[in-house]
């Protein structure tokens, strides 16, 4: 039997139906009652969430650490997948690892960071005994931006490693006949070709980092300073629940996510049109 887009379709139906009711029948269930809420008389947490300064700062580490872990790992996957091009024997294991890397994040990721660069790990106790990283915390807005990192390098070169090997060969190459550096050709043919599947990417990359819950977790524990763990921590508890604020919270990073996605899409064909 040929798998048509038609049946393909039809056999994932009823497993995406089931994920789809899952995730939005809770959160609709829950944002409808903050909704009511807040258009009643009662106390609204949208307020009270707008004015909490503990929430605010997780909301701003949480973009400044996407932002800047998205922008690391385009550069550095970009690099990887360029390079590539000059060796294209090496795709095919670089892929296998660059999934692997991919799904490394969380308590993988965290527990190889800190035997390694945690309080007592491997290379802090080396350092330190040279007289380096002697204010370093892998838990702190630094450590958290290198575990980012470690997951985002990988995720970027699976995602540019298939439009970087669209580029053309032959443009280089005239390029170099007509006397154009190496560095002019990039810059006037290069990167207006990847820029569309650059836009995507640093998009995907965004959204991962900015819904990344089990690595910072697993570092910081409750402490951690990003969006998806006070979601969690709102969440957890008999007593200090709240899951009013956890929906609120979570309509916040749901919008994000959903902002920075559809933006980058929509970029991404304008550049390509």
């Amino acid at each position: 039997m040929q798998l048509t887009p038609v049946r393909a379709w039809l056999a994932a139906g009823p497993l995406l139906a089931l994920s789809a009711a899952a995730l939005l029948l809770p959160l609709g269930w829950r944002s409808l009652e903050l909704l009511r809420a807040c258009l009643g008389p009662g106390a609204c947490v949208l307020r009270e969430l707008a004015a909490d300064r503990f929430y605010l700062d997780a909301i701003a580490r949480t973009l400044a650490l996407s932002a800047a872990s998205s922008a690391l790992g385009l550069v550095l996957g970009l690099g990887a997948a360029l390079h590539l091009l000059a060796r294209p024997r090496w795709s095919r294991p670089v892929a296998v690892l660059a999934g692997l890397g991919a799904n490394f994040a969380g308590v993988p990721l965290a527990l190889a960071l800190t035997l390694l660069l945690g309080s007592q790990g491997v290379l802090t106790t080396l350092a330190r005994a040279h007289g380096l990283l002697q204010d370093w915390d892998l838990a702190g807005d630094a450590g958290l931006l290198l575990a980012f990192t470690c997951f985002q390098v990988p995720l970027a070169v699976v995602l540019l490693m298939a439009p970087v090997k669209l580029l053309d060969p032959a443009l280089a190459e005239a390029a170099a006949t007509l006397g154009a550096s190496p560095g002019r050709f990039w810059r006037r043919v290069g990167l207006p070709l990847l820029a569309p599947s650059l836009v995507e990417a640093a998009s995907l990359l965004f959204a991962n980092a900015a819904a990344a819950y089990a690595t910072p977790f697993a570092l910081a524990g409750t402490g951690s300073p990003v969006l998806a763990v006070r979601i969690a921590s709102a969440v957890s508890g008999d007593i200090f629940a709240q899951p009013e604020l956890a929906t609120a919270l979570s309509l916040v990073l749901g919008l994000l996510l959903l902002a920075v996605i559809a933006g980058g899409r929509w970029l991404s064909r304008r550049l390509k049109s």
